[in-house]
Protein backbone atom coordinates (compact mmCIF):
# COMPACT_ATOMS: atom_id res chain seq x y z
CA UNK A 1 0.00 0.00 0.00
CA UNK A 2 2.91 2.37 0.95
CA UNK A 3 4.36 1.46 -2.63
CA UNK A 4 1.19 3.13 -4.13
CA UNK A 5 1.42 6.41 -2.48
CA UNK A 6 5.41 6.52 -2.98
CA UNK A 7 4.16 6.10 -7.34
CA UNK A 8 1.76 8.69 -6.84
CA UNK A 9 3.50 11.35 -5.17
CA UNK A 10 6.28 10.62 -7.76
CA UNK A 11 4.19 10.89 -10.55
CA UNK A 12 2.61 14.47 -9.58
CA UNK A 13 6.18 15.34 -8.79
CA UNK A 14 7.22 14.68 -11.98
CA UNK A 15 3.93 16.16 -13.60
CA UNK A 16 4.63 20.01 -11.68
CA UNK A 17 8.22 19.57 -12.89
CA UNK A 18 7.36 19.44 -16.67
CA UNK A 19 4.60 22.04 -16.27
CA UNK A 20 7.16 24.19 -14.47
CA UNK A 21 9.27 23.93 -17.59
CA UNK A 22 6.48 24.42 -20.03
CA UNK A 23 5.84 27.72 -18.46
CA UNK A 24 9.06 28.76 -18.40
CA UNK A 25 10.00 28.13 -21.79
CA UNK A 26 6.64 29.90 -22.76
CA UNK A 27 8.67 33.63 -21.65
CA UNK A 28 10.97 33.07 -24.87
CA UNK A 29 9.30 35.15 -27.26
CA UNK A 30 12.21 35.59 -29.96
CA UNK A 31 12.72 31.50 -29.92
CA UNK A 32 14.83 31.02 -33.40
CA UNK A 33 15.49 34.65 -33.88
CA UNK A 34 18.62 35.96 -34.92
CA UNK A 35 19.84 39.23 -34.95
CA UNK A 36 23.15 40.56 -36.76
CA UNK A 37 24.40 43.77 -38.20
CA UNK A 38 23.75 44.19 -41.72
CA UNK A 39 24.09 46.50 -44.47
CA UNK A 40 21.22 46.82 -47.36
CA UNK A 41 22.46 45.93 -50.48
CA UNK A 42 19.61 46.69 -52.96
CA UNK A 43 15.69 46.49 -53.00
CA UNK A 44 13.95 44.11 -55.76
CA UNK A 45 10.33 44.68 -56.62
CA UNK A 46 8.76 42.65 -59.08
CA UNK A 47 6.03 44.96 -60.07
CA UNK A 48 3.34 43.41 -57.55
CA UNK A 49 3.52 45.26 -54.99
CA UNK A 50 5.92 42.40 -53.57
CA UNK A 51 9.70 43.35 -52.62
CA UNK A 52 12.70 41.40 -51.29
CA UNK A 53 15.18 43.04 -49.53
CA UNK A 54 19.31 41.46 -50.04
CA UNK A 55 21.48 41.77 -46.97
CA UNK A 56 24.86 41.57 -46.40
CA UNK A 57 25.35 40.06 -42.79
CA UNK A 58 28.69 37.98 -41.99
CA UNK A 59 30.17 38.49 -45.13
CA UNK A 60 27.37 37.02 -47.02
CA UNK A 61 24.10 38.16 -48.99
CA UNK A 62 20.93 36.76 -47.43
CA UNK A 63 17.52 37.31 -49.46
CA UNK A 64 13.85 38.30 -47.70
CA UNK A 65 10.57 38.88 -48.82
CA UNK A 66 10.03 42.23 -46.91
CA UNK A 67 6.88 44.22 -46.42
CA UNK A 68 6.54 47.08 -48.63
CA UNK A 69 6.55 50.26 -46.15
CA UNK A 70 9.77 48.79 -44.97
CA UNK A 71 10.62 48.46 -48.74
CA UNK A 72 10.63 51.94 -49.27
CA UNK A 73 12.42 52.97 -46.02
CA UNK A 74 15.47 51.59 -46.66
CA UNK A 75 18.24 52.70 -48.73
CA UNK A 76 21.03 50.69 -50.12
CA UNK A 77 24.39 51.18 -48.11
CA UNK A 78 22.21 51.62 -44.68
CA UNK A 79 23.53 49.66 -41.44
CA UNK A 80 21.28 48.23 -38.75
CA UNK A 81 20.18 45.38 -37.08
CA UNK A 82 18.69 42.81 -39.20
CA UNK A 83 16.74 40.08 -37.41
CA UNK A 84 14.78 37.12 -38.83
CA UNK A 85 13.94 33.71 -37.96
CA UNK A 86 14.10 30.80 -40.16
CA UNK A 87 13.61 32.05 -43.91
CA UNK A 88 11.09 34.83 -42.32
CA UNK A 89 12.27 38.17 -41.92
CA UNK A 90 11.06 39.94 -38.60
CA UNK A 91 12.33 43.34 -38.94
CA UNK A 92 15.52 45.70 -39.65
CA UNK A 93 16.38 48.84 -37.78
CA UNK A 94 18.61 50.89 -39.08
CA UNK A 95 21.52 52.35 -37.08
CA UNK A 96 21.03 55.70 -36.74
CA UNK A 97 17.25 54.68 -34.56
CA UNK A 98 18.81 52.60 -32.67
CA UNK A 99 20.42 55.71 -30.52
CA UNK A 100 17.79 57.54 -28.86
CA UNK A 101 18.53 61.51 -29.18
CA UNK A 102 18.61 62.22 -26.05
CA UNK A 103 21.74 60.77 -24.84
CA UNK A 104 24.40 58.75 -27.33
CA UNK A 105 25.34 55.11 -25.56
CA UNK A 106 21.93 54.40 -24.81
CA UNK A 107 20.27 51.90 -26.72
CA UNK A 108 16.51 52.28 -27.21
CA UNK A 109 14.66 49.18 -26.93
CA UNK A 110 13.41 47.58 -30.03
CA UNK A 111 10.64 44.80 -29.62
Amino acid sequence: MKWMLIVSGLLAACAAFALLRAWAGKGKSNKGEVSLMATVKRILTNGEGQYKGVFIARGQEVEFAIPAHIARQLQPGERGVLTYRGGEFVYFVPRQQLFEAEGEGQLRAVS
